[in-house]
């Protein structure tokens, strides 16, 4: 199977919240598995359904960093393994890697 990302995905453990377009009412929490210029992998803490095309606004918490980043996007996928909920969103810009690093 041919990979179609454009960009190498570097994997990491980063504490998030999210806001859809299908609940924009409630902050939901997640994590943020592995990233590149253009996407991020999510893992959804909430058991609540979440669907493909939706907009997306997360709040990434980077560790010695007073506020968090933020990124919209599109969820391009989700995929359920088990009990927990995997999901792709496509970045509405090209990504940073600095603002996401410890040190920056």
């Amino acid at each position: 199977m041919k990979n179609k990302r454009r960009f190498g995905r570097f994997d990491t453990q980063l504490k998030a919240q999210y806001i859809s377009q299908d609940n924009e009412r409630n902050r939901q929490e997640c994590t943020i598995i592995n990233m590149s210029r253009k996407g991020i992998g999510i893992r959804f803490h909430s058991p609540e359904k979440i669907s493909v095309d939706t907009n997306i606004n997360l709040e990434v918490f980077i560790p010695e960093k007073l506020n968090p980043v933020n990124v919209e996007g599109v969820l391009r996928w989700v995929e359920r393994k088990g009990t927990v909920l995997f999901g792709g969103m496509e970045s509405k810009e090209i990504l940073d890697e600095m603002k996401f690093s410890k040190s920056s």
